[in-house]
């Protein structure tokens, strides 16, 4: 479960001519962690958000990196290319006159490519004031720590501590670094599918690098490092 951080990035229209009367400014920023939202939250965003944190904060980039027209550039209607992708349309390059103005791309506020993956991250949200449009990135920034995520933010951080203590180890005998006892009476159970899962967390939002099957970690620091009580 992750820490989610929702950020204004633009506005679609004139928001001199149709201010934001909630005063929303450009760069402005709330979190959710599964209990507590940190900051200003203007109602009308209330409709639109909802299903867009949930499903970061359960997923994080997982929500949207399997959308496939995500990865769909910048196209343009070309009859002659039905004949092979079926429906009329070609990928618009950089060189073409009709891609309109240069950077024009990177200035669309929901199509985000994480650089070392490629893979879709982010995923976006309205306002519902159609005159002025306001767009939220909402984004994985952390694991989340709130008492509602503490078991799930534990095994992870249980499992990043292996992997600090044995650089490079392969992900498949990670789960024999844990005693009987740490794998199966502490809940939430720790079962092969469930560490890959929280080693997949943990790489999202760079505590972890996962090469050849190998695990290592990124000198990132977690927010906190739980210690069982007898110790």
């Amino acid at each position: 479960m992750f820490k989610v951080r929702c950020k204004l990035i633009s506005f679609e229209k004139d928001e001199k001519k149709h201010p934001c009367h909630f005063n929303y400014k450009i760069g402005d920023e709330f979190y959710y962690d599964g209990v507590h939202f940190t900051g200003r939250i203007c109602p009308g965003l209330l409709a639109s958000m909802t299903p867009v944190i949930h499903g970061v904060y359960l997923l994080g980039n997982k929500y949207t990196e399997n959308i496939m027209y995500r990865y769909r550039g910048r196209d343009t209607r070309d009859p002659s290319m039905a004949q092979y992708d079926g429906v009329g349309f070609r990928p618009v390059k950089g060189s073409d006159e009709d891609a309109g103005q240069a950077g024009q791309e990177s200035e669309e506020p929901f199509c985000w490519n994480d650089p070392r993956t490629g893979k879709s991250k982010g995923s976006h949200f309205l306002c519902g004031d159609n005159r002025i449009l306001a767009h939220f990135k909402c984004e994985p920034v952390d694991l989340s720590e709130s008492e509602y995520a503490q078991p799930f933010y534990r095994r992870s951080i249980a499992i990043l501590e292996r992997i600090e203590a044995e650089p490079g180890i392969r992900t498949s005998e990670i789960l024999g670094r844990f005693t009987q006892f740490e794998r199966e009476e502490i809940a939430p159970v720790l079962t092969p599918p469930f560490v890959e899962v929280l080693l997949d967390a943990l790489e999202d939002v760079n505590y972890i690098e996962i090469r050849d099957g190998r695990a290592y970690a990124t000198g990132k620091e977690p927010p906190t490092r739980p210690r069982l009580s007898q110790e």
